[in-house]
């Protein structure tokens, strides 16, 4: 397998949604079997690139000690998760940005290394994205920092959907069928006591 190069690689961890699923609560700051949900994140992605951003929308603060750079995406309030990239593509400072959501906290820790793979193995593709049993993630996605300007101009054109806007670009999928669709993100209690019980699980092994 083709080794990743996270001397190459910002992380950008995508902390502003509203948890309208889950009573509105700011997910990453909550409370997941004894540790905050963006500390178990970061567990699982830190060691796989050189640069942490956390883009997020409120609580700034507070995700001040998890990262050195926050970014806030107010700029683009109501356009979704690419107003989170977005920002987080403009303070990158490395051609290769690792986007993922700030919600999971299970995602695999060869994460970085299999869309590398996906993406070099796909002659000209510009990002790669999972793609698990049930269809494609493309907020977990590994892209080039140059998308940025077409980013831009597909939220100024009124566009508003990850899936949408990574058609627009040659892409790679990186198989990740071996993973639930609860790996990518917690966005009912369901899911949550899920994963929960699968730390606990973990933590006694």
């Amino acid at each position: 397998m083709i080794a990743a190069k996270p001397a190459r690689t910002t992380a950008v961890v995508l902390c502003g949604g509203g948890g309208t699923r889950l009573g509105g609560t700011d997910k990453p700051l909550r409370d997941c079997a004894g540790k905050l949900l963006i500390a178990r994140v970061l567990d699982r992605v830190a060691p796989q690139v050189a640069h942490i951003i956390i883009s997020a929308n409120r609580n700034l603060d507070r995700y001040r000690s998890f990262a050195p750079t926050i970014v806030d995406d107010a700029a683009f309030e109501s356009c979704g998760p690419l107003a989170g990239l977005l920002a987080g593509l403009d303070a990158a400072i490395t051609d290769d940005v690792l986007c993922v959501p700030g919600d999971a906290p299970l995602l695999p820790q060869d994460l970085l290394q299999r869309l590398t793979q996906a993406r070099t193995q796909s002659s000209g593709a510009a990002l790669a994205f999972a793609h698990d049993s049930h269809g494609p993630q493309p907020l977990c996605c590994l892209l080039q920092r140059k998308l940025r300007d077409d980013l831009r101009a597909y939220l100024h054109g009124g566009g508003r959907t990850p899936r949408e806007w990574s058609q627009r670009h040659r892409s790679a999928v990186a198989d990740f069928s071996d993973a639930p669709d609860w790996v990518w993100s917690i966005n009912t209690e369901p899911q949550w006591l899920v994963v929960e019980q699968q730390l606990k699980t973990m933590q006694r092994a």
